[in-house]
């Protein structure tokens, strides 16, 4: 009812107020309690502080104190040192005063008494010499005697080590006899169970084999292989590449089953780095680098193709194979796994991800995009050879990479190889793996692999030896734009002042021209002329060759060559005929070279289908690249081109669907052509149809190539990679980045990093050298010097000036001048040495002085009193006649002319007569030295050590009978007389 509804909603009201005064009363207690935990939280935070600051007070006054107490010691030291030094002083005053008083009662008695008193002033003078001969004779004797004891402590070690090194070696011997019995047994094995394996002796890490990252997973199943979303490029499905349907060694494993079915291979364009499921070597390139079949998904090389087992599908145990590389062929996959790189500006800049595969005895890096999706690009950024002689893989210190994360650091290993022998012999890569135990994995892999290839000693295939071809000082070569190589020692360099030949041997550089602007350099020999597009509007310009020597000659320009891309010359009619092909945009002009006043004319005009990429001349014909194609021009008489890519042949046409870049042709026989394209080479014979199922692979996309036969030089970002055109070998890697190739065979690049350096390719194969490389540095202080008489030479030295500000500087610092003495060699102190000894003395001293420590002289080694005491004067040589030669001429006169013929700095200026050649008289140095001496006998008349030969022209050799500062004949029986001072 209605009474009973208000009754029921005022005692619910009513319960609702107690309720909510309750909880406010709860609420504001907890406020209460807050407000209290907030107000001693602050307080304990301010005691915290104080409690800090306390603490950094402490520290600071106990460094002071620690400063204080090291300057109050030092101060007590002083004191006492002043201490020792007063009472010293006071026992030497009153012995003085004592001897004083002696002095004063002898001299007022009788005259008889002062004899005796100097016979005990001598005899206490002897007591005190013998005392200090004894006493250094027992310090030799003491060290003699630790000597002796060091000795027998290393013969022990010694004799030790040699008793645990025969031991090892019986142990080795051991396991190896266990290993070739474990090899004979798994041989016999496997012809047991009828399974092809791949033969791999790199089973030697156990963690290999156990599945380390996601990469392992994606390797041993064939079925994940991220190439199956990569776009198929099939050649033409007639003729896809089959195996033989059947092989007997599935026949005698019980395979009694219907015939299996053949693999339905076709070619395929992987675009993440795919590994071969037959050899588990990396699959490089940059499209079509393998075949997969199409039923089961098994890839593979073309090459390997045929090898691949014949059921189809693969049965999953087969295509498990495990790792490694066969150190026989050197193919295979031994790891893999992601790692991180720095960036290109540094570890400073930070780390980016890359993926590291040890494949064929090289370590691949491929940069990886940040994100979890991303997957690596076909292009290799980076590829180190473990066949470098130089390679070694090792952790890192904190101080390696100072820029780095404190915790990165125990996880950070370093790999190296050699690089550029002039200006810095080694490369080294840092590599961040994920966790500690990772980077152990990898620095074991990665040197059990160079062992096992340092003792199957695996045949070096490297080519080219990159040098400094000249001083990177020269401000020519910063702007280089080609070059040429004209003889073994000069070098022509085209760049934005001109046309230079270079003297590398003698430093002299000619003017060639004019100062326009050179883009190309192509010689003629046998016309003796060397063509050169210069100036702004790239006109063709002809020099006779007798301009190189510095001569003025004519020029002749090719008016019609405006705005022309490059050239080639070649001979046609059996050599009888010289060509000049000129290539601009379309057209390609062809001109004869001959003996008339022009030196050329013109014979025929080529229009090509597109813009002329590359060209040069074949037997008679010019081949011109384009895009996607080559093209063969008849250049004497009539006829019409024909291409190097026959339409009728459809495994070709995939270059001409996708529009790729011709980057060099390359004549392998009179049948046969390699065409080189940026994304892949192809073989051709002589009508344009395929004869190698093989293609050339590019590990990374192609700026440039270069040919020297047999070898290919392909060049790209990070790296120079070198191929035999004959049995397709990628045979070497060149780690250089930002390198420009100056002249068609590649001998001669351009390297374009902070300091730009003109580089040669030195190659090993080729009999003596094309270039004489100079020793190069990157402090020398050359300048180049223009020639007064003749306004087109130049020398490129250090001027007069600077050379003479140097050896001021450098005799006038004590320790650069220091620098120019060796240390001694085969020092022998010899103590309390006699005249009469030290001739047999130096007789008895080893005569196989190496060269750069023949500038040690008799001043740093032996004293002998008639060398040291006396000095010639400035600028004379040694003389026969002295009294020391005299008598000593047949024990000791070739060594004295060897350590006196020994280059000091002065002498290495100065020409100086060898004693040997007619200077034995009196006779001295030529005018030059003696005012070379007399400046530095001025500079340095304030040195302690004036009298000291290796730093001057001037020898400490002995007196001349007719010498001015010594009248008298020093023989050695006179000898005892004179004075031992230094």
């Amino acid at each position: 009812s209605q009474s009973e509804r208000e009754e029921f909603e005022t005692e619910f009201k009513q319960k609702y107020e107690r309720e909510k005064v309750l909880l406010t009363e709860e609420n504001k207690k907890l406020s209460n309690e807050l407000d209290k935990l907030t107000t001693m939280f602050e307080r304990l935070s301010m005691n915290n502080r104080q409690l800090e600051e306390e603490m950094r007070d402490l520290a600071d006054k106990k460094e002071s104190v620690a400063h204080w107490e090291a300057q109050i010691t030092e101060i007590i030291q002083w004191v006492s040192d002043e201490k020792d030094a007063r009472g010293y002083l006071q026992a030497l005053a009153s012995k003085m005063t004592e001897e004083l008083e002696v002095l004063r009662n002898s001299s007022l008695g009788a005259r008889a008494t002062d004899m005796p008193w100097k016979m005990r002033r001598f005899a206490k003078l002897d007591m005190s010499a013998r005392l200090e001969l004894q006493s250094a004779l027992d310090a030799e004797i003491r060290a003699k005697q630790a000597i002796q004891d060091e000795l027998n402590k290393v013969k022990a070690s010694c004799i030790s080590t040699e008793c645990k090194l025969q031991e090892s070696e019986k142990k080795n011997m051991e396991l190896l006899t266990d290993i070739e019995r474990l090899k004979k047994e798994t041989e016999e094995l496997r012809s047991e169970k009828g399974v092809k394996h791949q033969d791999s002796q790199n089973s030697f890490l156990a963690f290999l084999n156990a599945p380390t990252s996601a990469l392992d997973q994606f390797e041993r199943s064939p079925s994940c292989i991220p190439a199956n979303k990569g776009r198929r490029v099939t050649d033409h499905p007639p003729r896809s590449i089959h195996t033989p349907t059947m092989r007997t060694a599935y026949i005698g494993s019980g395979l009694s089953a219907p015939k299996p079915k053949a693999h339905q291979f076709v070619v395929k364009s992987f675009h993440t780095p795919t590994k071969c499921n037959q050899c588990t070597s990396l699959m490089v390139g940059l499209i079509r680098q393998g075949c997969t079949c199409e039923v089961c998904g098994f890839s593979c090389h073309v090459t390997c193709a045929d090898k691949a087992p014949a059921v189809c599908p693969i049965p999953p145990e087969q295509t498990k194979g495990p790792l490694g590389i066969d150190p026989q062929k050197g193919i295979g996959t031994a790891y893999e796994g992601h790692v991180r790189v720095p960036k290109p500006a540094g570890v400073k800049k930070g780390w980016q991800r890359a993926l590291a595969v040890i494949c064929d005895f090289k370590l691949f890096l491929y940069d990886v995009a940040e994100g979890k999706a991303s997957q690596p690009s076909v292009v290799v950024s980076q590829v180190i050879d473990m066949r470098d002689e130089e390679f070694s893989v090792s952790s890192v210190l904190a101080s390696d990479v100072i820029h780095a994360n404190r915790k990165d650091i125990p996880c950070i290993f370093r790999v190296t190889a050699s690089q550029l022998s002039a200006s810095s012999n080694k490369c080294s890569i840092l590599i961040l793996a994920d966790g500690e135990n990772e980077k152990s994995k990898w620095v074991g892999v990665l040197s059990e692999l160079h062992r096992i290839l340092k003792k199957n000693k695996l045949k070096d295939r490297s080519v080219y030896v990159p040098k400094e071809a000249y001083d990177s000082t020269l401000p020519l070569i910063k702007t280089t734009q080609s070059a040429a190589i004209i003889d073994h020692e000069r070098i022509a360099l085209g760049n934005e002042e001109g046309l230079f030949v270079v003297h590398v041997t003698k430093d002299e550089i000619i003017r060639v021209g004019d100062n326009k602007k050179v883009h190309q350099i192509e010689l003629i020999p046998n016309e003796q002329l060397i063509a050169v597009i210069s100036g702004r509007n790239r006109h063709v310009r002809l020099f006779p060759m007798a301009a190189l020597d510095g001569r003025e000659t004519e020029f002749y320009k090719l008016a019609e060559t405006k705005g022309c891309q490059s050239i080639v010359s070649g001979h046609v009619r059996h050599g009888a005929l010289t060509c000049l092909c000129v290539a601009m945009k379309r057209q390609v002009l062809c001109y004869e070279l001959n003996q008339s006043k022009t030196r050329h004319k013109k014979i025929k005009e080529i229009q090509v289908q597109g813009n002329v990429q590359w060209m040069s001349i074949f037997s008679d014909r010019l081949c011109v690249g384009y895009q996607s194609g080559f093209l063969k021009y008849p250049l004497h008489g009539e006829g019409s081109p024909y291409s190097l890519l026959h339409p009728d042949d459809h495994t070709l046409s995939f270059i001409s669907q996708q529009p790729t870049d011709a980057i060099c042709a390359v004549e392998i026989s009179n049948k046969e052509y390699l065409l080189c394209f940026s994304s892949v080479g192809v073989y051709v014979d002589c009508q344009g149809r395929r004869s190698r199922q093989q293609e050339l692979m590019w590990p990374a996309t192609p700026s440039s190539c270069c040919y020297n036969a047999p070898y290919l030089s392909v060049y790209s970002e990070n790296a120079i990679d070198i191929f035999d055109v004959n049995s397709m070998e990628w045979i070497q890697t060149i780690p250089l980045k930002k390198v420009r190739p100056l002249n068609t065979e590649g001998s001669l690049n351009l390297l374009g990093l902070e300091t730009v350096r003109l580089i040669y390719f030195k190659n090993k194969t080729a009999e003596g050298d094309e270039l004489v490389v100079p020793e190069t540095s990157d402090n020398s202080r050359k300048q180049m010097v223009r020639n007064i008489n003749n306004k087109r030479r130049y020398s490129f030295r250090v001027p007069e000036e600077e050379r003479m500000q140097q050896r001021r500087e450098m005799l006038r610092d004590p320790e650069m001048r220091n620098k120019l003495i060796s240390n001694p060699t085969n020092f022998n102190h010899i103590a309390h040495m006699g005249p009469g000894d030290g001739i047999q003395i130096l007789k008895d001293l080893p005569m196989n002085l190496r060269p750069q420590e023949s500038r040690t002289v008799f001043s740093g080694s032996v004293s002998i009193p008639s060398i040291t005491k006396s000095r010639t004067e400035p600028g004379r040589s040694m003389s026969a006649s002295s009294g020391l030669a005299a008598r000593s001429s047949a024990q000791n006169g070739s060594a004295l002319r060897r350590e006196f013929s020994g280059g000091s700095y002065g002498a290495k200026r100065q020409p100086m007569a060898s004693p040997s050649d007619g200077s034995l008289s009196s006779g001295g140095l030529d005018q030059g030295s003696d005012a070379a001496t007399r400046d530095y006998e001025r500079e340095d008349s304030d040195s302690p050590r004036h009298s000291t030969a290796s730093n001057s022209s001037n020898l400490s050799s002995p007196p001349s009978p007719i010498s001015p500062h010594k009248t008298k004949s020093l023989s050695l029986e006179s000898s005892d007389h004179v004075s031992w001072d230094s």
